[in-house]
């Protein structure tokens, strides 16, 4: 697909923040995560924001090894998602489901070859095919691995969903969300099959890696160049940030020192996708994705880094 910098802009306007059926992006947008707060609201309020190219449902955490699969929606009707997320589709917006999250508190790993082709059917006749399944009848955009746990057989998941949408005639997405730390824990070997279309690095909860008050941005920044060379050439590689500060989460950066000294940076990778924000709550307190959007686009650029920044589209 050709980059914005080689056809017009006002082509470039009309796939903003759009997805192809391949693994790249027509322009880079945000992410945020969508499930973990009630206070967040509606699932089709915060797609009707405008603010958000993707929207994670988080999290299916508990499955494999016998488990039953359970998702959980903190606080929110699983009876009426299906039509938010159809809502929030015919917007233009992405739906994916995120596997996995916080081992602390979930309970998924997967024990064989085999395990991983029963789940990745699960999956897939659940959430992907149309047919009617837990919360209704859904064709979601995609799936993304948030795992904490083991390093076993993620690959053997990956490789068996490629499968499904080779085969089934529907292109879905398959996105792979480790921490910044390199070696990769966890998802390494799922990783190295080079089948995930989209890499959402976790920039936070690692001080190695994480931006911080002594060092500023300097260890994010080397993490990111060491990503970029890491993954495969066709994979989007996203930066994954909190969206405000908590107890919970270290590393926040500022919106104004993202706009000022890692956009510039991380947007000069060919393979630059965008930003991923958790979650949708703290979001909403902070407005983060406001503050940065312009400036997250490919084609935007910063007419005046020491005030306000715009896309040029001109």
């Amino acid at each position: 697909m050709m980059e914005c910098k080689r056809i017009g802009f006002a082509i470039c306007l009309s796939s903003l923040f759009s997805f192809s059926t391949s693994s790249s992006l027509d322009n880079a947008g945000i992410g945020v995560y969508w499930g973990q707060d009630i206070r967040e609201g509606k699932l089709n309020t915060t797609c009707d924001t405008g603010n958000y190219a993707i929207v994670l449902l988080a999290y299916l955490r508990q499955f494999g090894d016998g488990r039953n699969p359970f998702w959980d929606f903190i606080g929110h009707d699983d009876g009426v998602v299906a039509s938010q997320i159809k809502h929030c589709q015919a917007k233009g917006v992405k739906v994916f489901l995120s596997i996995g999250g916080p081992i602390t508190f979930y309970e998924y790993s997967l024990n064989s070859t085999e395990d991983a082709k029963r789940f990745a059917n699960y999956l897939y006749t659940s959430f992907l095919s149309g047919r009617f399944g837990p919360i209704g009848r859904v064709e979601l955009d995609g799936i993304e691995f948030h795992i904490r746990a083991t390093e076993d057989h993620w690959d053997d998941l990956v490789k068996e969903l490629d499968f499904f949408r080779r085969t089934k005639g529907r292109y879905f997405h398959l996105v792979a969300a480790p921490r910044c730390q390199i070696p990769v824990h966890n998802l390494g070997k799922a990783i190295a099959t080079k089948l995930f279309d989209h890499i959402f690095v976790q920039f936070y909860n690692d001080p190695s890696c994480e931006y911080n008050i002594e060092d500023g941005t300097k260890p994010l920044l080397d993490s990111w160049d060491n990503w970029v060379n890491l993954v495969a050439s066709n994979n989007s590689l996203f930066l994954a940030l909190p969206a405000d500060s908590s107890e919970e989460e270290s590393g926040f950066v500022e919106p104004d020192v993202v706009n000022l000294e890692v956009l510039p940076h991380v947007k000069k990778a060919t393979n630059y996708g965008g930003v991923i924000l958790y979650n949708r709550y703290r979001d909403i307190i902070r407005n983060f994705s406001g503050e940065i959007l312009p400036n997250v686009p490919k084609s935007s650029f910063f007419l005046n880094t020491m005030g306000p920044v715009f896309p040029y589209f001109g």
